[in-house]
């Protein structure tokens, strides 16, 4: 059987009338061609899922009629947030869609010596990101949404964190032993480097925050597939 269509209702749900509009409503009436009767699940990002059934269908809009919790989930005892170093456009939104897939709860783009710097985010390509983020939560089927960060200096984040810092660099230790630093519970971040890494200074300035440097093999990887990598190593 196919699996239901999710939709994610950021500003709440619950059992009652819901009525979607634009994005949403095409995507359930135009790419998954529902219509009355059918169903769907429903999930705010609060870690509550319900089935929801459609009432009355058309192209700009759906109402629908939630019932019964299908899902119901905790927070994680690991809280994953990912530092990545920015990179072109269409490579920053697939690290993005690709590390909420994998768990990440925030991602953050940072600016470091090697990267582009003082490119601050404009208000639409921040809603950009945050909607393929949630798109990736209704595709993988995760019950929280992640927060996607402004941009900001490596620098001037490294004091402004919680938890354990793991900073990915060429020649550190391997990610077996790192992984056997990481406490379990609580919150772990995870700073990846642009194309040409992090300077030694930064790697320096780190360390004295007390991070950890941590070596993801001898393969060059692009910043955007690192950063993918080191979110499903810290869920797994």
């Amino acid at each position: 059987m196919e699996a239901l269509p999710r939709v994610c209702v950021p500003e709440g749900v619950g059992p009652g009338a819901l009525e979607l509009a634009g994005a949403q409503a095409r995507h359930l009436s135009g790419s998954r061609r529902l219509r009355k009767g059918d169903e769907f699940l429903a999930f705010a990002g609060d870690g509550v899922e319900y089935r929801a059934r459609i009432e009355d269908v058309s192209r700009e809009r759906v109402r629908a009629a939630v019932g019964d919790v299908t899902r119901r989930e905790s927070r994680p005892a690991r809280s994953v947030e990912v530092w990545c170093a920015n990179v072109r456009a269409n490579r920053m939104e697939w690290a993005i869609e690709k590390c909420v897939e994998a768990g990440v709860d925030v991602f953050r783009p940072i600016t470091t010596e090697h990267s582009v710097r003082g490119q601050e985010l404009s208000e639409s390509r921040r809603e950009r990101w945050e909607r393929i983020a949630i798109e990736a939560a209704e595709q993988c089927g995760r019950l929280y949404l992640p927060v996607i960060a402004p941009v900001v200096a490596f620098r001037e984040v490294l004091a402004d964190r919680d938890g354990a810092l793991v900073v990915a660099n060429r020649g550190g230790t391997p990610w077996s032993e790192v992984a056997e630093q990481i406490p379990e519970q609580g919150a772990i971040t995870i700073a990846i480097g642009p194309e040409g890494g992090f300077t030694e200074d930064e790697v320096e300035q780190a360390i004295e925050v007390g991070a950890i440097v941590a070596s993801l093999g001898k393969n060059t990887l692009r910043t955007e597939t690192a950063a993918v990598v080191t979110v499903a190593l810290a869920r797994a």
